[in-house]
């Protein structure tokens, strides 16, 4: 590339880096409440929590947190290196004067990593061999889609973004490798990118199956890379692996899992290396291909368990969280009218041609299966994938929804040259038509405050739960979905939040379900452990002769009933209100959130009312 060429790709860089920042930029009020910033999303408030309190004390940064999943507390799922990373950063801000407050620059941190998405995604247009009027409109399709807007968003300190920008790269770096087998550079960056990515979240140790499976694609067709680089390659991948696994707690009580960065990760890397080498040094033959199908199963068996485990996350089948909008699966929505008009919002109208995309990458990746760019159309299947099982993923599918379409387009524009333009101006209107709902809809929307509807009624009530805990500490049952709230606002401990992932995690769960079940008579008795209960339902219907309450709990809510549908008087005397708010339904005031404080009782008295809940299955441990 040219010295101009260089300079026009940065200036085009700068512009769609700016673009996208401003649409991010867009999200800010729901990003502040009166005078303090708020995290975006709900993993957010306790990444910030995490970031802060690393801010104020470099050396206090925990991996185990004794506050959640009271009363024994639990290793964090989430790998040290995004909330290490960004609480330096954030101290570089206040070293520069960038701002006085901490998480006044924290807030403004995703939106600046935009450029870095976006300079990721030019580049990898440009590695693919898009030429400028469509790099343009890659461009403009990653600056304006709504999911980049939701994830560089102001607030979403989530670290989903910074998932995204190592896609990118791994794909981008593996392009490169893959135009440049000889190159030791190319590979040595490729191997850190892929051993470093597992640091900002554990499952992205999966980054390395695309490359795998285009090596093995290429390796079937007798194309090895150079041993040398392949063990640049390697190595790159293992050091890049222990450097961040060696900081890591789980690590070092030698645990093996894949939801913690572990030596399940290290292993992950020592086989991706072994495959590598092995494909670049063994020639295709009958025998080769046999013991390479051996060596795979062998190397599978540790990880059984662990399939199993995450083939139950992506599944949805653990315990609460077909209740989170951002885990349930693409298809299903496109049986609803809501469901198919939110999806046209949220990906644009491109993602109804997702099928008809994934064909066109099969149909691509056969044909250019010798060359470098198979690996592109196989993380286009791969990704596109992901983003059906989930919408949470998006961020593994997201450029093929519209990358590959460009591709077919310039190929058009290729075979019909005297048609050049009018080809690059239909794939522009096409891509117009297609953005038009989010543009219009979506990217303009006001957004609830901290992506929480209740956040005005709750925000007053929580202080006055660090109040109370600061004065008296203790245990709050509260519904898991406020869980990394009341962590970030106060010093109370949880018993759930929306960590769900692990077989604790599930279990604690069950046991706030358990235990919003338990009559308030008999809930001292049962979990004298508790000293403060934060009660919400998720809908309040009010009907002609009573008001009924739809709770985060599969089972019938008797504790929210107790102490939220009676007039005080009538609630147990050792429940002490601490605040409450109400919410107007059909013209009538009702409580809507309440937060007691639960006073030891007499334990005789206790034990008689522990006895009227006999018939209750007992608590989960």
């Amino acid at each position: 590339m040219s010295r101009i060429e260089r300079v026009k790709f940065a200036g085009l860089w700068l512009l769609i880096g700016l673009l996208a920042a401003g649409v991010c930029s867009l999200t800010w009020p729901a990003a502040h409440f009166a005078d303090e910033y708020v995290p975006y999303s709900n993993d957010s408030f306790y990444h910030a929590r995490r970031i802060l309190d690393t801010v104020a004390d470099p050396a206090s940064f925990y991996e185990f947190d004794s506050r959640i999943h009271a009363p024994e507390g639990s290793l964090l799922t989430w790998p040290w290196g995004y909330d290490y990373a960004m609480a330096w950063l954030v101290r570089a801000g206040l070293a520069l004067g960038v701002a006085d407050s901490p998480s006044g620059i924290l807030i403004w941190l995703p939106v600046l990593a935009v450029f870095v998405s976006m300079g990721l995604m030019l580049l990898l247009a440009r590695r693919l061999g898009v030429t400028s009027p469509f790099i343009v409109i890659a461009g403009l399709a990653a600056a304006l889609s709504p999911l980049t807007q939701y994830l560089h968003t102001v607030g979403q300190i989530d670290h989903h973004y910074a998932e995204y920008i190592f896609i990118l790269a791994s794909l981008a770096c593996g392009l490169r490798w893959l135009q440049r087998p000889d190159d030791r550079r190319a590979a040595v960056i490729i191997g850190a990118v892929l051993g470093v990515a597992p640091v900002i979240h554990n499952g992205l140790f999966i980054l390395q199956l695309p490359l795998l499976a285009a090596l093995l694609v290429l390796w079937l067709q007798d194309i090895r890379l150079p041993m040398r680089t392949a063990l640049w390659f390697a190595g790159a991948l293992l050091v890049a692996t222990l450097a961040i696994v060696v900081p890591s707690l789980p690590f070092r009580i030698g645990l093996f899992e894949y939801y913690t960065l572990s030596w399940f990760h290290l292993y992950i890397a020592a086989g991706s290396a072994t495959v590598v080498v092995a494909l670049a040094g063994f020639a295709r033959n009958r025998r080769n291909v046999a013991l390479l199908a051996g060596a795979a199963i062998v190397l599978l068996l540790p990880l059984v368990q662990q399939i199993v485990m995450a083939r139950a996350f992506l599944g949805g089948t653990i315990e609460r969280l077909d209740a989170i909008m951002e885990m349930r699966p693409l298809p299903p929505m496109l049986l609803t009218e809501p469901g198919r008009a939110g999806l046209g919002k949220m990906y644009s109208l491109l993602v109804f041609l997702t099928p008809a995309t994934a064909l066109y990458c099969v149909w691509r990746g056969w044909r250019e299966r010798a060359t470098p760019r198979l690996l592109f159309w196989i993380w286009c299947l791969f990704g596109l994938t992901l983003m059906l099982t989930q919408m949470r993923l998006h961020y593994f599918g997201s450029f093929a929804i519209y990358l590959p379409l460009l591709l077919l387009a310039q190929s058009c524009g290729v075979r019909w040259e005297h048609r050049h333009k009018l080809v690059v101006l239909s794939t522009a209107l096409v891509f117009l038509l297609a953005y038009w709902m989010p543009v219009r809809y979506t990217l303009i929307a006001p957004l609830p405050i901290g992506g929480d509807p209740t956040f005005r009624a709750l925000r007053p009530i929580l202080e006055d739960l660090r109040k109370a805990c600061a004065q008296d500490p203790g245990i709050v049952l509260a519904d898991n979905d406020v869980g990394h709230l009341i962590r970030y606002y106060t010093e109370c401990s949880v018993i759930a939040n929306n960590f769900l992932l692990t077989p604790q995690h599930e279990q604690k769960v069950r046991q706030i379900d358990y235990l919003t079940s338990v009559p308030a008579n008999a809930f001292p008795g049962v979990a004298p452990f508790v000293r403060y209960i934060l009660l919400r339902p998720v809908n309040v219907i009010v009907g002609a002769e009573k008001t009924r309450y739809t709770s985060f709990s599969q089972r019938e809510a008797q504790l929210i009933s107790d102490l939220l549908l009676k007039r005080l008087d009538q609630v147990p005397s050792n429940y002490v209100l601490i605040e409450q708010a109400n919410v107007t339904a059909s013209e009538t005031t009702v409580p809507y959130i309440r937060l007691f404080k639960v006073n030891p009782v007499h334990p005789l008295s206790a034990t008689a009312a522990a006895g009227t809940a006999s018939s209750q299955k007992p608590v989960v441990q």
